[in-house]
């Protein structure tokens, strides 16, 4: 059986984040898959050191509790957040980033994007710009937060950081391929929702 999939629509990340929070917590929790977009936002990840901010910053900052350092959310982006039970998954909780980015990059593959895969600096880079970025906390061998992927987002909100700390340019997927975005996303949501099996 296929894991459930939820649409969240445009949505708040303090709200979603505190309802990941609800549903890690709560003793009915099922594996899920929500798909969503943020309003504009940068989220920092438990391995950023510094940030530094900037007075005249009109997109809000937020400490989160996922891997990875900082990055930004906003419209354009595919967003998907994996609330998986674990023990059910046919992978070791190690290799669920893992897992993600090579379901991710098989999608990828079969619409003939060009890209490649990191695991050591975790994301999907087009020409060694960074177009999908990945951040993941495992509670209790249950997952949740997820995998951004840019499709047509506002790229002049990476200027301000360095994505996941790394000093390299963000890009967006239609830059590089002419792709409906509700087909790519029905593709990656397809993909995904097989991570059970």
């Amino acid at each position: 059986m296929s894991i459930e999939t939820i649409d969240k629509g445009l949505i708040d990340y303090q709200e979603s984040h505190q309802e990941m929070l609800d549903l890690i917590k709560s003793t009915l929790r099922k594996s899920q898959i929500w798909h969503l977009e943020h309003f504009p936002v940068y989220t920092i990840g438990i391995s950023e050191k510094f940030i530094k901010e900037d007075d005249n910053q009109t997109i809000p900052i937020i400490k989160t509790d996922r891997g990875g350092k900082i990055t930004y959310h906003g419209p354009g982006q595919l967003v998907f957040y994996f609330m998986l039970d674990l023990k059910k998954m046919p992978f070791r909780p190690t290799d669920l980033t893992k897992t993600i980015l090579n379901k991710t990059s098989q999608v990828f593959g079969s619409i003939d994007l060009d890209h490649d895969l990191n695991f050591t600096d975790p994301g999907i880079y087009i020409k060694e710009q960074k177009v999908a970025s990945i951040g993941m906390r495992i509670k209790n061998n249950f997952s949740y937060h997820g995998i951004s992927i840019n499709y047509n987002t506002d790229l002049e909100a990476f200027n301000s950081i360095n994505p996941c700390g790394l000093n390299i340019k963000a890009c967006n997927l239609l830059e590089y391929i002419n792709i409906n975005k509700e087909y790519l996303h029905n593709r990656l949501l397809q993909e995904y929702r097989e991570l059970d099996k």
